[in-house]
């Protein structure tokens, strides 16, 4: 998987999450319904390769749709004024860990599952 596929395939996870909750309020727990658990278990197991302020700031940026400016307030808002990074550091720190998460995640079984929500959802 390349670096902009694992960024949309996060940015999809409130969805993927949101549609799991609706599938199975509606009880319709069929293979769709197990594709999606799949797929969320592993994007959210591969997260745990990351240290607690790369997952905060994934969690941020792609799952939650913020702006880096937002991101930037929420993380001195949690962490104090002087643990505050320049934009530029927070995005670095992104990058580096999308980097990480391809290695976990180019397992080519793990990668065409993903590959297919990727597709869908973007």
């Amino acid at each position: 998987m390349t670096e902009n596929e694992i960024r949309s395939l996060f940015r999809s996870m409130k969805k993927l999450k949101a549609k799991r909750e609706i599938l199975e309020y509606l009880e319709k727990v069929d293979g769709e319904y197990d594709q999606i658990c799949k797929i969320l278990y592993v994007m959210e197991n591969s997260l745990d390769i990351l240290n607690a302020n790369e997952r905060e700031i994934i969690q941020m940026h792609l799952v939650e749709g913020d702006t880096w400016e937002r991101v930037i307030i929420q993380y001195e808002e949690r962490h104090g004024r002087q643990s505050g990074y320049s934009k530029r550091t927070y995005e670095r720190m992104q990058q580096r860990s999308l980097k990480r998460l391809m290695e976990v995640l180019g397992n080519s079984e793990i990668e065409s599952l993903l590959r297919t929500v990727s597709e869908s959802f973007s």
